[in-house]
């Protein structure tokens, strides 16, 4: 659903999360392991050496603890992940996100396989992969737990969760500098969907992933969409909004956008019905890159910069 990737989870993100670091607490890098998910129990006995990564998250805080990842799951783009901390090699990008193949991952030989942001992954899978290794997951559904709760189980199975926790601190900091520097952001509004076809998803669910990072700048969805009855018919926690009601998204400070493809790009930005928003005309409103929609669909740790990057000139213009 993000702009030609994510087909079949697009704008994600739904469910309730809890903002309480992981379950079975143990010494920090102590093995065995035993970290609970939504298919079971999964227990690692030793430090991983030979690591499999089924999600960008998954790829994003194991590359930057510094596990020796030997097969991972080819980005959308087509081109590595824009924020990863250490370059790898091209040929680790070999698992289609779309079609997991189990053979080709077994043939890795991995200790342990991190799917907690793959969104294909159900119990057949979980359980063939688990005859592989042991497999490290979500522990209720996708895209529903905090993306500091994410990183510090990753950092549990690779054992490195002070590795990870600095991970979060400082991608928390990173949060905490733009509301300093951006003091009149706090109770500003915003509004986060697609054009695709006839149709404007909307992201406005309470629970999704994206509602809650965009809170934890100050941000909220505007009053008239709070309330609105969200479903899971054009993705998880969206509304979908037509172009002859497109005034509405008028009643945000500040408008993100991402498309199913170029032409519906260009159909939004030339629209009559949208080209001449307010929020659009007085520069409020930002089409977003792949990789950050990616990011702001399910955030991780370590692509926080790159996000406040994206994000920052245009909410700068409403709470500097």
């Amino acid at each position: 659903m993000l702009p030609i990737v994510l087909a079949g989870a697009l704008l994600a993100g739904c469910g309730t999360a809890s903002q309480e670091a992981p379950q079975q607490a143990a010494p920090a890098g102590a093995f065995p392991v035993t970290i609970k998910n939504a298919y079971g129990e999964t227990v690692i006995k030793q430090k991983p050496q030979r690591v499999v990564a089924l999600g960008l998250g998954d790829i994003a805080v194991a590359n930057a603890l510094g596990a020796n990842i030997v097969g991972a799951v080819k980005n959308y783009t087509g081109k590595p992940l824009p924020y990863l901390r250490t370059k790898l090699d091209e040929a680790v990008y070999a698992v289609d996100p779309d079609a997991l193949n189990i053979e080709k991952i077994a043939a890795y030989r991995p200790d342990v396989i991190l799917a907690l942001t793959c969104y294909g992954l159900d119990q057949a899978e979980y359980n063939a992969l688990s005859r592989i290794a042991p497999v490290v997951t979500y522990e209720k559904e996708l895209y529903a737990s905090p993306m500091d709760q994410d990183a510090l189980t990753i950092g549990r199975a690779l054992g490195d969760e002070a590795g990870a926790r600095k991970l979060v601190d400082d991608a928390n900091a990173s949060i905490a500098k733009v509301k300093s520097e951006l003091p009149r952001l706090a109770g500003k509004t915003y509004l986060y969907g697609q054009a695709r076809g006839e149709i404007l998803p909307l992201v406005v669910g309470k629970d999704n992933m994206s509602t809650k990072f965009m809170a934890s700048l100050g941000l909220k969805v505007p009053d008239a969409f709070a309330g609105a009855q969200t479903s899971s018919e054009l993705a998880p926690g969206t509304i979908g909004l037509s172009y002859e009601n497109a005034d509405q998204l008028d009643t945000a400070d500040a408008l993100f956008m991402t498309f199913a493809g170029p032409d519906d790009q260009t159909k939004f930005e030339s629209n009559p019905l949208t080209r001449d928003l307010r929020v659009i005309k007085e520069g409020r409103y930002h089409p977003m890159s792949i990789e950050a929609a990616q990011l702001l669909q399910a955030p991780d740790v370590v692509g926080v910069d790159y996000l406040l990057g994206e994000l920052k000139p245009t909410l700068a213009k409403i709470g500097a």
